[in-house]
């Protein structure tokens, strides 16, 4: 009995040991499961308003002119163009308001049959405060139009639950189904425009075009998803870089959105020739 005692003890002491040890392993972490998730985003429709019979004089004016006015305005356009420290100006934060967006709007005006003025100028004689009247301004400037970058911005899409796809012998390609337990966003972008008939200082229309990353159709990007069901924001593997969130939307892309809008804007300027 004697040698039960001295035991006892020690069996204490093991015992507090064993479940200090227990309670010090680190709890076994679950890896998130990757999937090559599924998208589909509804952008708004574009939209474009213009009062046509403020736009009756393009019909008689072989190479109406234009200027481009841009957020900020306010800054010396020629000290932005000097700003510029590479040929994209992208430190990859996909600067929206680059300097190529408004050269690339310049170029597609000039190849839809504008004449272009120079920004800088045109900036100068609207901070003259002794150039009040917007008759003068065309005197001054020789420009018809106003065609005022009024935003370029992204777009959330919020989202909550995707697809992924897997194969069955028997039932071949089957979709299924994720939902999360928490909301990410994708993100598409808007651009809008207002166009000014400058001899009358009047407002006489409105453009807005929207960019879906997917196109209509469905868009694939990785995605993480823990074993909660808690969503990791949809994501690209670039080599050693992973793109997220805006990032996902390349400077090209941008730009060939850009284009394509003004594209369109200049359609709809001259859609009564």
């Amino acid at each position: 009995m004697k040698k039960y005692n001295q035991l006892i003890p020690v069996v204490i002491v093991a015992t507090v040991f064993f479940v200090f040890a227990l309670a010090s392993t680190p709890t076994r972490q679950i890896a998130d499961t990757k999937y090559n998730g599924v998208f589909r985003l509804n952008t708004e429709k574009d939209d474009a308003v213009t009062n046509s019979s403020k736009l009756e004089f393009l019909k008689t004016s072989a190479n109406p002119s234009i200027v481009l006015r841009v957020p900020n305005a306010s800054r010396e356009v020629t000290q932005e163009d000097n700003n510029i420290k590479t040929q994209k100006n992208n430190d990859g934060a996909n600067n929206l308001n680059d300097i190529n967006v408004y050269n690339v709007i310049e170029k597609e005006l000039l190849k839809g049959g504008f004449t272009v003025r120079d920004r800088a100028l045109f900036e100068k004689v609207l901070g003259d405060k002794s150039v009040n009247d917007y008759s003068r301004i065309k005197e001054l400037t020789e420009t018809d139009l106003i065609l005022e970058l009024s935003s370029i911005q992204f777009v959330k899409y919020p989202m909550n639950s995707f697809s992924f796809y897997t194969n069955n012998r028997k039932k071949g390609t089957i979709e299924n189904r994720v939902n999360c337990t928490n909301s990410f966003n994708l993100y598409g972008l808007r651009l809008e425009f207002r166009l000014i008939k400058v001899k009358d200082n009047d407002f006489i229309g409105s453009f807005t075009y929207n960019y879906n990353p997917c196109n209509e159709g469905p868009c694939n990007y990785n995605i993480n998803v823990s074993a909660q069901n808690a969503c990791s924001a949809p994501y690209l593997q670039q080599g050693n870089v992973v793109e997220s969130g805006t990032n996902l939307i390349s400077q090209e892309q941008i730009e060939s959105f850009v284009k394509s809008s003004t594209q369109k804007l200049v359609r709809e300027i001259f859609g009564n020739r």
